[in-house]
């Protein structure tokens, strides 16, 4: 069957055939706490993204100042790594699971499938994030199953830090159990409808 997943850029919103699923951030911003930012960070981080983005698409592009030495990081990475790009920025969905999220990039790293999350720190909480994009991403599967991850810290001074590499099947159950708990908060009325 074929789903049809819509984004609102302005709401940060997800709809999946017509409903309104949450978010994976909305779900972890909901269970742990500290995930938010503020929008000044918001706004930095999209860029940082964007700029992400374009360097894995091998396109050339001009950046704000303020994130140069984010954006000299990701530059690095690709030029020391050498991940071989297989999609970037890729909305995914998990229709059996009802929630859905923008992946920043899943490539080959020496030759292994991975998932890859720009982040401008790392927390624990990331390979939940990881683990949530793989689930999705493997629904309807792809490029076959994402066993793992990586975060990249992108540092203001041009370097990279990257976290150990998790196996993403170990979080798998730990973020639905999070979903569900964020589905009763939102049946109950503690938080509001997407």
């Amino acid at each position: 069957m074929t789903h049809k997943l819509e984004f609102d850029a302005i709401d940060h919103t997800y709809h999946l055939d017509g409903s309104p699923v949450p978010s994976v951030t909305q779900v972890l911003g909901d269970i742990i706490p500290g995930w938010h930012a503020e929008e000044w960070y918001l706004q930095r981080g999209t860029a940082v993204h964007a700029c992400a983005a374009l360097v894995a698409q091998g396109q050339p592009f001009l950046h704000d100042p303020q994130i140069d030495g984010q954006v000299a990081a990701v530059r690095r990475f690709f030029r020391e790594v050498q991940p071989e790009v297989i999609a970037c920025e890729e909305r995914v969905y998990s229709a059996r699971h009802r929630y859905a999220g923008t992946l920043d990039l899943i490539a080959k790293i020496a030759g292994t499938l991975t998932l890859i999350d720009w982040k401008a720190s790392i927390s624990k909480s990331v390979p939940y994030q990881l683990a949530a994009y793989a689930l999705a991403y493997s629904e309807p599967v792809k490029q076959g199953r994402i066993r793992r991850g990586v975060a990249v810290q992108l540092k203001a001074d041009g370097t990279y830090r990257m976290s150990e590499t998790y196996d993403l099947r170990r979080y798998e159950a730990g973020f639905l159990a999070m979903l569900g708990a964020h589905n009763i908060r939102r049946e109950c009325g503690i938080i509001e409808e997407n």
